[in-house]
């Protein structure tokens, strides 16, 4: 489905109460089925009310109005009354829950899965999560004997240098957690995610701590805007 398809050009005029009752959202989802609900409609589900001041319809609008959804999830709950007036800590709290239950899911999928014979699962979980970073986020997913997630293990957020980032804190807490191995993930907020020089030297680097200690660096994928390189795909590990 297209971002066209998913977002109204603007809020819906009027308030709830003056809404055909059929097609308000929460009437719709019933009947419809949640497919059938726009972006704006689904978080106006979760809302439930406006204020006198600011309609629902328009607050939902002004909450996705930055990039939607995946950027609410960056921002998460703990910034959406700073951002939108008429949002209190209970509708923060509603919305705060629903991401953490969205990304509990997508998790447990991962916790599912071969990710070396999945990377596409991967790619799509790691673009979704450092979507409009527009800072390099490092971290780690942190994998069992059958290479299925144990744990994201974000490490770094700020300028990657091949001298900033220390293995230690990555295999620390993969030892904590019993991991058998590593994915290591960055991203390259300027979209492209083809690896750097550094990048490559950063990485073996990783590798030779995790041979040191017995835990293998599986992968590095490395994130862009919509698009992302896998170091194992493209036999950059050795």
């Amino acid at each position: 489905m297209t971002d066209a398809k998913r977002r109204k050009p603007g809020p819906q005029v009027g308030r709830l109460a003056e809404t055909n009752k059929e097609e308000r959202p929460r009437e719709k989802i019933l009947r419809k089925g949640p497919e059938h609900l726009d972006d704006d409609e689904l978080l106006v589900v979760i809302l439930g009310t406006g204020t006198a001041a600011k309609p629902v319809f328009e607050m939902a609008h002004d909450l996705l109005a930055d990039g939607g959804f995946p950027s609410l999830f960056i921002r998460g709950a703990s910034d959406l009354r700073a951002r939108v007036r008429g949002i209190g800590p209970a509708k923060a709290a509603r919305v705060g829950a629903v991401l953490e239950i969205a990304a509990r899911v997508t998790r447990d999928s991962l916790s599912r899965k071969n990710l070396l014979s999945d990377p596409s699962s991967v790619g799509r979980y790691l673009t979704e999560k450092l979507l409009g970073e527009t800072q390099e986020v490092m971290g780690g997913l942190l994998l069992d004997s059958k290479n299925r997630l144990v744990k994201d293990a974000p490490l770094f957020r700020g300028t990657l240098t091949h001298a900033a980032v220390s293995p230690a804190p990555l295999f620390r807490l993969a030892i904590l957690a019993g991991a058998a191995g590593v994915i290591l993930y960055h991203n390259h907020p300027s979209g492209d995610p083809e690896p750097s020089p550094e990048d490559i030297a950063t990485t073996k680097r990783f590798v030779a701590a995790g041979r040191e200690i017995g835990i293998e660096v599986k992968d590095h994928v490395v994130v862009g805007r919509g698009r992302w390189v896998s170091f194992h795909e493209r036999r950059l590990l050795t």
